[in-house]
Protein backbone atom coordinates (compact mmCIF):
# COMPACT_ATOMS: atom_id res chain seq x y z
CA UNK A 1 0.00 0.00 0.00
CA UNK A 2 3.01 2.26 0.83
CA UNK A 3 4.41 1.77 -2.89
CA UNK A 4 0.78 2.14 -4.62
CA UNK A 5 1.23 5.81 -2.98
CA UNK A 6 4.00 6.71 -3.60
CA UNK A 7 3.89 6.21 -7.66
CA UNK A 8 -0.15 7.48 -7.41
CA UNK A 9 1.54 10.74 -5.63
CA UNK A 10 4.30 10.80 -7.97
CA UNK A 11 1.49 10.83 -11.10
CA UNK A 12 -0.51 13.41 -9.11
CA UNK A 13 2.95 15.66 -9.27
CA UNK A 14 4.04 14.98 -12.94
CA UNK A 15 0.49 16.34 -14.49
CA UNK A 16 2.18 19.85 -15.61
CA UNK A 17 5.44 21.09 -17.49
CA UNK A 18 8.75 22.02 -15.49
CA UNK A 19 10.23 25.59 -15.93
CA UNK A 20 12.99 24.00 -18.13
CA UNK A 21 10.68 22.35 -20.48
CA UNK A 22 8.63 25.85 -20.62
CA UNK A 23 11.87 27.95 -21.31
CA UNK A 24 12.45 25.19 -24.10
CA UNK A 25 9.58 25.48 -25.70
CA UNK A 26 8.99 29.65 -25.67
CA UNK A 27 12.95 29.61 -27.03
CA UNK A 28 12.22 26.91 -29.73
CA UNK A 29 9.23 29.45 -30.46
CA UNK A 30 11.21 32.46 -30.56
CA UNK A 31 13.92 30.68 -33.71
CA UNK A 32 11.25 29.77 -35.65
CA UNK A 33 9.84 33.25 -35.54
CA UNK A 34 12.74 35.06 -36.40
CA UNK A 35 13.31 32.94 -39.02
CA UNK A 36 10.06 33.21 -40.21
CA UNK A 37 10.63 37.32 -40.27
CA UNK A 38 13.74 37.44 -41.43
CA UNK A 39 12.45 35.13 -44.80
CA UNK A 40 9.82 37.32 -45.24
CA UNK A 41 11.72 40.72 -44.65
CA UNK A 42 14.26 39.10 -47.60
CA UNK A 43 11.88 37.76 -49.92
CA UNK A 44 12.04 41.58 -51.63
CA UNK A 45 15.55 41.66 -52.33
CA UNK A 46 15.02 37.84 -53.43
CA UNK A 47 12.38 38.86 -56.40
CA UNK A 48 14.31 42.56 -56.82
CA UNK A 49 17.69 40.27 -56.96
CA UNK A 50 15.81 37.31 -59.65
CA UNK A 51 14.50 39.83 -61.72
CA UNK A 52 17.88 41.43 -62.45
CA UNK A 53 19.37 38.39 -63.01
CA UNK A 54 17.13 37.92 -65.76
CA UNK A 55 16.88 40.72 -66.94
CA UNK A 56 21.34 40.75 -66.89
CA UNK A 57 20.75 37.17 -68.33
CA UNK A 58 18.98 38.66 -71.48
CA UNK A 59 21.49 41.63 -71.63
CA UNK A 60 24.63 39.12 -72.34
CA UNK A 61 22.36 37.03 -74.25
CA UNK A 62 22.56 40.29 -77.13
CA UNK A 63 25.81 40.76 -76.44
CA UNK A 64 26.98 37.00 -77.16
CA UNK A 65 24.41 37.46 -80.47
CA UNK A 66 26.38 40.74 -81.55
CA UNK A 67 29.70 38.85 -81.34
CA UNK A 68 28.75 35.68 -82.82
CA UNK A 69 27.16 36.71 -85.47
CA UNK A 70 29.61 40.08 -86.06
CA UNK A 71 26.82 42.55 -86.35
CA UNK A 72 24.72 44.07 -84.08
CA UNK A 73 22.21 43.08 -81.31
CA UNK A 74 19.73 45.80 -79.51
CA UNK A 75 17.24 45.66 -76.43
CA UNK A 76 14.94 48.18 -76.88
CA UNK A 77 13.16 49.14 -73.61
CA UNK A 78 9.28 49.92 -72.98
CA UNK A 79 8.68 51.24 -69.20
CA UNK A 80 5.33 51.88 -70.15
CA UNK A 81 4.73 47.90 -70.67
CA UNK A 82 7.59 47.35 -68.20
CA UNK A 83 9.04 45.00 -71.20
CA UNK A 84 11.96 44.26 -73.20
CA UNK A 85 12.77 43.18 -77.03
CA UNK A 86 15.67 41.32 -78.03
CA UNK A 87 16.42 42.76 -81.55
CA UNK A 88 18.70 42.11 -84.63
CA UNK A 89 19.78 45.98 -85.54
CA UNK A 90 22.63 45.12 -87.94
CA UNK A 91 22.60 44.73 -91.35
CA UNK A 92 20.85 41.28 -92.97
CA UNK A 93 18.59 38.91 -91.26
CA UNK A 94 20.08 37.09 -88.46
CA UNK A 95 18.06 34.93 -85.99
CA UNK A 96 16.33 36.30 -82.89
CA UNK A 97 17.25 34.64 -80.42
CA UNK A 98 14.40 31.96 -78.56
CA UNK A 99 12.48 32.85 -75.54
CA UNK A 100 12.12 29.17 -74.66
CA UNK A 101 9.62 30.58 -71.84
CA UNK A 102 7.63 32.72 -73.66
CA UNK A 103 5.05 29.79 -74.12
CA UNK A 104 3.22 28.12 -77.20
CA UNK A 105 1.54 31.23 -77.54
CA UNK A 106 4.31 33.98 -78.34
CA UNK A 107 5.80 34.99 -81.61
CA UNK A 108 8.61 32.71 -82.41
CA UNK A 109 10.55 35.36 -84.35
CA UNK A 110 10.86 37.81 -81.21
CA UNK A 111 12.09 37.61 -78.16
CA UNK A 112 10.35 39.53 -75.61
CA UNK A 113 10.05 39.86 -72.29
CA UNK A 114 7.67 41.36 -70.09
CA UNK A 115 8.21 41.97 -66.54
CA UNK A 116 5.17 41.67 -64.77
CA UNK A 117 4.55 38.03 -66.58
CA UNK A 118 8.20 36.17 -67.07
CA UNK A 119 9.80 37.40 -63.33
CA UNK A 120 9.75 33.77 -62.22
CA UNK A 121 6.17 33.59 -60.70
CA UNK A 122 7.94 35.89 -57.42
CA UNK A 123 5.67 37.35 -55.06
CA UNK A 124 6.64 41.25 -55.56
CA UNK A 125 5.77 43.52 -58.62
CA UNK A 126 9.27 44.36 -60.05
CA UNK A 127 9.55 47.36 -62.03
CA UNK A 128 12.61 49.01 -64.44
CA UNK A 129 12.39 52.77 -62.79
CA UNK A 130 15.14 54.02 -65.14
CA UNK A 131 17.62 53.91 -67.48
CA UNK A 132 19.94 56.24 -68.43
CA UNK A 133 23.54 57.19 -68.82
CA UNK A 134 25.98 56.94 -65.71
CA UNK A 135 27.50 60.34 -66.29
CA UNK A 136 25.04 62.70 -68.10
CA UNK A 137 22.15 61.04 -66.75
CA UNK A 138 20.33 61.16 -69.81
CA UNK A 139 17.44 59.02 -70.07
CA UNK A 140 17.71 56.12 -72.96
CA UNK A 141 15.40 53.45 -73.79
CA UNK A 142 17.94 50.59 -75.43
CA UNK A 143 21.58 49.07 -75.37
CA UNK A 144 22.93 48.13 -78.74
CA UNK A 145 25.97 45.69 -78.95
CA UNK A 146 28.28 45.68 -81.52
CA UNK A 147 30.61 43.13 -82.72
CA UNK A 148 32.89 43.99 -80.43
CA UNK A 149 30.39 43.30 -77.50
CA UNK A 150 30.54 47.12 -76.53
CA UNK A 151 27.88 49.88 -76.99
CA UNK A 152 30.18 51.71 -78.22
CA UNK A 153 31.37 53.69 -80.40
CA UNK A 154 27.97 55.51 -80.46
CA UNK A 155 27.83 55.52 -76.73
CA UNK A 156 30.84 56.65 -74.96
CA UNK A 157 29.58 55.83 -71.46
CA UNK A 158 27.63 53.35 -69.23
CA UNK A 159 24.36 52.53 -69.25
CA UNK A 160 22.41 52.11 -65.74
CA UNK A 161 19.03 50.37 -65.12
CA UNK A 162 17.08 50.72 -61.82
CA UNK A 163 14.48 48.10 -61.03
CA UNK A 164 12.38 48.96 -58.15
CA UNK A 165 10.04 47.62 -55.53
CA UNK A 166 8.14 48.73 -52.60
CA UNK A 167 7.61 47.48 -49.62
CA UNK A 168 6.20 48.84 -45.95
CA UNK A 169 6.06 52.50 -47.61
CA UNK A 170 10.14 51.94 -48.61
CA UNK A 171 11.83 51.51 -52.18
CA UNK A 172 14.02 49.40 -52.52
CA UNK A 173 16.12 49.84 -55.85
CA UNK A 174 18.85 47.77 -57.76
CA UNK A 175 20.94 49.44 -60.53
CA UNK A 176 22.87 47.38 -62.93
CA UNK A 177 25.53 48.99 -64.96
CA UNK A 178 26.51 48.15 -68.42
CA UNK A 179 30.12 48.86 -69.61
CA UNK A 180 30.15 50.93 -72.40
CA UNK A 181 33.54 49.18 -73.71
CA UNK A 182 32.61 45.84 -73.21
CA UNK A 183 29.05 45.77 -72.71
CA UNK A 184 29.93 43.95 -69.45
CA UNK A 185 26.78 44.25 -67.50
CA UNK A 186 26.38 43.91 -63.44
CA UNK A 187 24.35 43.66 -60.65
CA UNK A 188 25.31 46.64 -58.14
CA UNK A 189 24.00 46.80 -54.14
CA UNK A 190 20.48 47.12 -53.14
CA UNK A 191 19.41 50.59 -52.15
CA UNK A 192 16.33 51.30 -50.24
CA UNK A 193 14.79 54.75 -50.50
CA UNK A 194 11.99 55.69 -47.51
CA UNK A 195 8.69 56.96 -49.45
Amino acid sequence: MIALRATHRDQIRRCGFTLIEMLIVIMLIAILVSVSLISTDTSRSMSLDATARMLVADLRLARNYAIKFNTKYKVVFDLDAQSYEVQHSGSGTLPVPKNNLAGSGADSDKYIKQLRSDSLNLPDQVLIRQINLKTSLSDVTELEFGPMGGTGPTRNEDTVLVLSTVRNETTFILPITVSWITGQAWIEEIQTLKN
